[in-house]
């Protein structure tokens, strides 16, 4: 038998966390698998030489501060700083994989760098997913102006079903 394949964007918050009672009892774990998908900003790393303008002889290497000359001795790159990222990550949700997993379900995690809403579109379009399963504020006019909506971005892109949940109470304020 195929499970059930549902998308979990997880942004860390507690917010979004509430999500997962309703998964518990509306989708059992012998019928689906979960996908918690985190995006975040996109980590920078250094390179080994700071940039010089052009003109300049290129066999003389000038620094503009001892921060610069550190760290062209000691780079790090953008792929250390993306990996170092991911872990964290990884670490971050290891409470809520063995939550999951605890109550049965096969549960992957995945790491992805930009804007949210933007990555959950691009996941959903490039892996085989049945449901989208999140939590949302729901705002409206002004807040929805100046926040935006995550839920309703996706929403609007996806040719999938979503289940959202919007938490009443105290813990709509969390995030």
């Amino acid at each position: 038998m195929t499970k059930f394949r549902i998308l979990v964007p997880n942004d860390g918050s507690t917010f979004c966390r509430h999500i997962y009672p309703h998964l518990i009892k509306f989708f059992p774990p012998e019928r689906a698998e979960l996908i918690l998908l985190r995006v975040g900003a996109p980590p920078e790393g250094h390179t080994p030489l700071p940039p010089r303008p052009t003109g300049y002889d290129v066999a003389i290497t000038t620094f503009a501060s001892e921060r610069d000359v550190t760290l062209a001795r000691h780079p790090i790159y953008a792929s250390q700083e993306w990996e170092s990222a991911v872990a964290e990550v990884r670490s971050e949700l290891a409470g809520d994989v063995h939550l999951l997993r605890e109550a049965g379900y096969e549960v992957d995690v995945e790491v992805r760098f930009g804007d949210r809403g933007e990555e959950i579109v691009k996941f959903v379009e490039h892996h085989p997913i049945d449901l989208i399963a999140m939590t949302t504020h729901w705002r409206t006019g002004l807040q929805k102006l100046i926040f935006g909506s995550v839920a309703q971005y996706v929403v609007a892109r996806v040719n999938k079903p979503v289940l959202m949940v919007r938490p009443h109470g105290e813990e709509q304020v969390e995030e």
